[in-house]
């Protein structure tokens, strides 16, 4: 017999309730991409008045990042995820309400502008709280790219399920009442979260000791953010161009999340059942390929070094990815298309957990360096959903998708120029 206590696994637990808090938040926000389709259909919007739509949750988001991080330095992640988690279901319901009110399209876009743009503001510190709250107190350094890149998982699946869910529920209950059904996941969410949770592994009653010397300390700096060193944070050229990096890979992230399943009904001809099965096909194989290379860049980083260990996910996610989106943009088999534009998407999750897990190596404030890199990283969103439908009406879908494979390379160049404080390569 041994005398050693086999630790819990309090800290997965902890995590996998997280991430089912980021596919809620996914659903979400996903719900617009696919009801578009009936809004352009039914109320009469123009495809570029959803890229609007679209994007105003992401000026929310964006503008809500860095403060986000902040408040979860200040307040802690449980009670940050649960005010997320409230604030996106009720406007959610709001939302419903707005859509089912009989308002003129005039009325009811800046109403539903003004939603989405409080939703992506309530979702603002989702991932610096899970990024730089919950993943660095609860798992030791140098582990950071698995969770995190399972992180990614989650917010893949989450993409994945919501256009044949959201389609299912419209097809049978009317999509007005979409809104309506999937705010139930908030609440459920909700009270899991403020249930099991805690701030600091130490204060979780059912952690045992071994567990807590697993994890260790946090290797920094926790006490409350002053104003030099929010300075310090945003003066930080390699945050800052782990961000661009970021920024340049969401670019391409921002066009399958918000046209996606639009192009496969629109322009490669399925129909909207059919269409939103095989939307969901690019973000499965982004679940795939974000915990690839979240596993990968942990596994490289014992190999080469922590530089290379984040550089190789980076190059071998990015590269090949512009490859497939030219080629799924251009070839005339609709399947074919399908296969290429999934395989792409797979390719650029690759690099979700190496960017989140950079910041770590980069910074002594990973929860304000997250919302940075998330600032960052939602600018190719800003920028990706209303210039793709603006570069179909005035271009082609081929130029629309292959400005992707652009950021592509220079989310590589970007990166390459980020130094980490530790250099054992």
């Amino acid at each position: 017999m041994t005398n050693s206590i086999k630790a819990t696994n309090i800290r997965w637990k902890v995590l996998f309730i997280t991430l089912f808090l980021g596919y809620i938040a996914y659903v979400f926000r996903g719900n617009l991409s696919v009801i578009g389709k009936y809004l352009m259909d039914d109320i009469g919007i123009t495809q570029i008045e959803l890229g609007w739509l679209l994007s105003s949750f992401l000026w929310g988001y964006t503008l809500f990042q860095f403060p986000g991080g902040l408040l979860s330095e200040k307040i802690g992640p449980k009670s940050t995820l649960i005010l997320c988690t409230v604030g996106c279901t009720l406007i959610t319901i709001i939302s419903g309400l707005i859509v089912l009110g009989g308002f003129s399209v005039a009325l009811m876009i800046p109403l539903l502008f003004i939603c989405r743009f409080l939703l992506g503001a309530f979702q603002g510190p989702l991932f610096p709280a899970t990024a730089g709250g919950v993943i660095a107190r609860w798992f030791p350094s140098g582990s950071w790219a698995l969770p995190n890149g399972m992180t990614s998982t989650a917010l893949a699946l989450g993409s994945a399920s919501t256009p044949p869910i959201i389609v299912y529920l419209a097809e049978y209950f009317g999509w007005q009442s979409t809104f309506f059904l999937i705010s139930i996941l908030g609440v459920i969410g909700t009270l899991i979260w403020w249930k099991y949770s805690t701030n600091w592994p130490n204060e979780h009653p059912d952690i045992n000791h071994s567990e807590l010397e697993l994890i260790g300390e946090p290797d920094f700096n926790n006490n409350q953010m002053t104003w030099p060193m929010v300075k310090e944070v945003l003066s930080n050229k390699n945050i800052l161009f782990t961000a661009l990096g970021y920024m340049s890979m969401n670019y391409v992230f921002f066009i399958f999340y918000s046209w996606i399943f639009i192009y496969f009904v629109n322009i490669r001809g399925f129909n909207i059942l059919e269409g939103s099965m095989l939307a969901s096909l690019p973000f499965l194989m982004g679940a795939i390929g974000a915990t690839c290379g979240g596993y990968l860049c942990d596994r490289l980083q014992k190999r080469f070094g922590v530089i290379w260990g984040h550089r190789i996910p980076v190059i071998i996610g990015l590269i090949p990815s512009a490859g497939f989106l030219l080629f799924g943009s251009i070839t005339e088999h609709p399947y074919l298309a399908v296969l290429s534009l999934s395989l792409c998407y797979g390719f650029i999750e690759l690099t979700e957990g190496p960017f989140w897990s950079t910041i770590g190596f980069i910074s002594d404030k990973p929860q304000a360096a997250g919302g940075i890199l998330n600032t960052g990283g939602n600018l190719g969103g800003v920028l990706a959903t209303p210039l793709i439908p603006i570069m179909v009406a005035e271009y082609d879908w081929v130029i629309a998708l292959n400005s992707g494979g652009v950021f592509a390379i220079l989310g590589v160049l970007f990166f390459m120029q980020v130094k980490f404080n530790q250099t054992d390569e």
